[in-house]
Parts: C-alpha cells; structure tokens; sequence
C-alpha cells in the first residue's frame, strides 16, 4: 500500500522511504554513468518497491534525475572520451609498410608452394587414374574369363547329356542284342 506524502525539510514531497530514495538514486546514478535506460517495470517487480504503482516511482526517478543531473558539473563523456582513447594512438605507419613489405616478399613464396601443391594433386590424380585403369582391365578380363566359363559350363552340360542319351541306345542294343542271341539258340536247338 502507498505510504501518504510527507513533506521533507527542503520543501520536497516524497512518497519513498529512506531505504527506497537510497536504492532509487543508485540505481539512476548507475544508469545515466553507464549510458542505460532505467528499468522501471523491472523495478516495480521487484520486493524493493513493490508497494508503489509505475507513475509513482517513475516521477519520485524523475526527481532524483533533476537532483543528479544539478549536482553534476556538465554532461558525461564517457562515450566521447572512450573514442578519444582509441583513436589517440595510431599504429606507426613505419610499423604497417615493413608489415605489407614482408608480406610482398612471402608472396613468391606462397605462390611456389601453391604451383607445388597443384603439381602433387596433378601427379595423385595421375596415379589414380592409372589405378582406375588397371582395376578396369582387370575386371573386363574376370568378365571374359566368366562369360569363359559359362560357355564351358554350357558344353559340359551338352556333352553329359549326349552320355546318358548314348547310354540310353547302349542299353537298348544290349537288350536287342540279347534278345537275337536267345532266339538263334532257340533256332539252333529246334533243329
């Protein structure tokens, strides 16, 4: 609950307990030697000044900034004066050319090493090419040996089949073989 306003000795109203002036001024003083925005709804969140509504606190900061921003003797410069830091020691120029300077000289060195490089990666794709090649030949000629193969696999199959077909007309001109020579014996034993 908000507290009633009293009026201070100075003729100033405040609605702040000692306490909350204190955090309030830090907070601000922080805030305007940093360069931030002040967090007002983080700070009406907060248990600190839980007890007072947005426009409150907002116009109790407000106060503190005017008191601050008089008892201050001009605006702050930090940002300006980073700047100057920066920029008040430039590097030697001296110091820069005799960089660029032995960056010239490696260039022809660099660029050797470059043309070496493209002439080993020239060379390993050569060989493996060559490779590729070799495995290629090899590969047609397990082909030809297969397909080889296969054809003798084809005449030896042919070849059993004629075998057990001969087989077949061997056993037939046994039979009929025998057969002839039971009947001459019978021919011969009639007579």
């Amino acid at each position: 609950m908000a507290r009633k306003r009293m009026k201070v000795g100075t003729g100033e109203c405040s609605a702040l307990t000692r306490a909350q002036q204190d955090e309030l001024e830090h907070i601000i003083c922080a805030a305007m030697e940093g360069g931030a925005q002040i967090p007002w709804r983080k700070m009406i969140e907060s248990a600190s000044f839980a007890n007072l509504t947005y426009d409150l606190l907002r116009r109790e900061g407000k106060t503190v900034m005017r008191q601050l921003s008089k008892q201050r003797p001009g605006p702050i410069k930090r940002r300006v004066s980073d700047v100057d830091e920066a920029f008040a020691e430039p590097e030697p120029l001296d110091e820069r050319v005799s960089e660029l300077e032995a960056l010239y000289a490696r260039k022809d060195e660099l660029v050797s090493d470059g043309g070496n490089q493209i002439k080993a990666l020239k060379q390993q794709v050569k060989q493996l090419k060559a490779v590729i090649a070799e495995k290629d030949a090899f590969l047609a000629e397990e082909q030809k040996r297969q397909k080889q193969a296969e054809s003798l696999q084809q005449c030896i199959s042919e070849l059993s089949a004629i075998i057990a077909s001969k087989d077949v007309l061997l056993a037939e001109a046994n039979a009929r073989y025998e057969a002839l020579v039971e009947g001459i014996r019978q021919l011969a034993s009639g007579e």
